[in-house]
């Protein structure tokens, strides 16, 4: 079975490159500032289709769920069309989905095991903007990530195997087989991205965000009481990264009275990227070795945090130590390029 998905994903996803290239449809615009670091040469942005295909074709189930998630990818595909340019206005369409989706499902986060914010979302409408908050950093947390290969995809990859080597154990509940139909065109999209011959695009870093952030929350919502429990604040560490890029990017630019909405080149990834450049100019595939750079240390911050699925005490050390380090490496990197915030 995994052979045939595996088979059909890589043919789907080079029928459909092929068709984008031939027609000049959703390919990667190159005359943006913050896509300087991509590919010189035309890269199809079809990696949210394959992704879609395999919520739907190869699952094989088309659900009221799956809607939203057509919703959350063309309005990824008119961003990338540049027919939406708005960031103001693609986070109010982004809002509108997402909430409309965790109302209409009756869908949200039931506990995060922090006492004042428990308190709030046992309303049901707090707890619904409060998940809708959540979900909406995660999405373009994940976009501002998508600016070096492999990056994106990787993080994902690493997310779900964590879960996979949970549910191996035996040690959560639930329907693993929806991360598992995830992982393995995420796979293929990894390593047709690793050459630059796939791009997510804003419609891609949409989907595969709000289908983890879907997945996720319903995973710790099945596992808050004992003998089965994984503490959000694991959930919550699987995700760190994208999330605290968003946060920290938003809070530097208002910081230097820069329109936060915009994109720049001062991304953390940017900075790994130029520097792996200053240090050796021969270096081949320095995009995408940038991105597995840093999900190197990634898998090490979640071959950690597996262990402490359950503990809400070491899970919240390994999530500062992370903030420190990001913070630590990022001033570094900044200082030693002679760049300004």
């Amino acid at each position: 079975m995994s052979l045939l998905i595996l088979s059909v994903s890589i043919i789907f996803l080079l029928s459909l490159n092929n068709f984008l290239l031939k027609y000049n449809f959703l390919v990667d615009k190159k005359d943006l500032e913050h896509k300087s670091f991509t590919s010189k040469i035309p890269v199809p942005l079809s990696g949210g289709f394959l992704i879609m295909a395999s919520l739907i074709l190869i699952k094989g189930n088309l659900t009221n769920i799956n809607l939203f998630f057509f919703f959350i990818i063309f309005l990824g595909i008119l961003s990338d069309l540049l027919v939406l340019k708005s960031p103001y206005k693609k986070i109010l369409f982004q809002f509108f989905i997402v909430f409309f989706f965790l109302y209409s499902n009756d869908f949200y986060v039931l506990s995060t095991k922090v006492f004042f914010i428990d308190f709030f979302i046992k309303n049901k409408i707090i707890a619904i903007f409060f998940t809708c908050f959540c979900i909406l950093v995660l999405i373009n947390g994940s976009n501002f990530i998508d600016g070096v290969n492999t990056l994106v995809s990787g993080y994902y990859i690493l997310v779900i195997l964590s879960i996979l080597y949970l549910g191996k154990n035996d040690l959560i509940n639930y329907n693993f087989e929806n991360f598992y139909y995830l992982l393995l065109p995420l796979l293929v999209f990894f390593i047709f991205n690793l050459f630059s011959k796939v791009y997510f695009g804003d419609a891609g870093t949409f989907l595969v965000s709000f289908v983890v952030a879907y997945y996720l929350i319903d995973l710790s919502n099945n596992n808050l009481v004992q003998p089965k429990f994984i503490s959000p604040i694991f959930i919550l560490l699987l995700l760190w990264y994208p999330g605290f890029e968003n946060l920290f990017s938003l809070l530097r630019k208002i910081l230097n009275k820069k329109n936060p909405s915009y994109p720049d080149n001062l991304h953390f990834h940017h900075l790994i990227y130029l520097f792996l450049k200053k240090k050796n100019k021969k270096i081949d595939y320095i995009n995408s070795s940038s991105g597995i750079l840093i999900n190197l240390y990634n898998f090490l911050v979640f071959f950690v945090g597996v262990h402490y699925y359950y503990s809400a005490k070491y899970l919240t050390i390994i999530l500062l130590l992370n903030i420190f380090v990001y913070l630590l490496f990022y001033f570094y990197l900044l200082k030693f390029l002679n760049k300004k915030l």
